[in-house]
């Protein structure tokens, strides 16, 4: 498999793993019903982000969107579509917004030390 699809299945997968965990440990259905989801999950997200918009640094802005759309998947898996998914995927569209400027800043870290060495 090409390292991009690699890069999006970590990605992914990492959204979702975290959706999961905070769900688990805060015990919501939800895990943006918790506050776990805004002091761990979300950071966490940024720090996947900038580390994959570090190691393929072409169109970095995937990077910030594809955990979210893990956490999506996750939610669909689990809970069905139900009456607030438009509402749900503004929601994901809107948080996304920091992962998507930290996997920028990865992406020019890495072009910055390629073009330093």
């Amino acid at each position: 498999m090409k390292r991009d699809t690699w890069l999006s299945v970590i990605a992914v997968t990492g959204g979702g793993v975290v959706w999961a965990l905070v769900s688990f440990f805060s015990h919501k259905r939800e895990a943006w019903d918790s506050d776990l989801y805004f002091t761990f999950g979300l950071p966490v997200v940024c720090l996947l982000s900038a580390v994959l918009g570090y190691l393929e640094p072409g169109k970095p802005w995937r990077w910030g969107l594809a955990p979210f759309a893990g956490q999506g998947a996750w939610i669909l898996l689990t809970q069905g579509p139900g009456n607030l998914l438009p509402m749900g995927i503004v929601m994901f569209g809107i948080l996304s917004l920091p992962s998507i400027v930290t996997a920028k800043l990865g992406a020019l870290a890495a072009k910055r030390s390629r073009f330093e060495a």
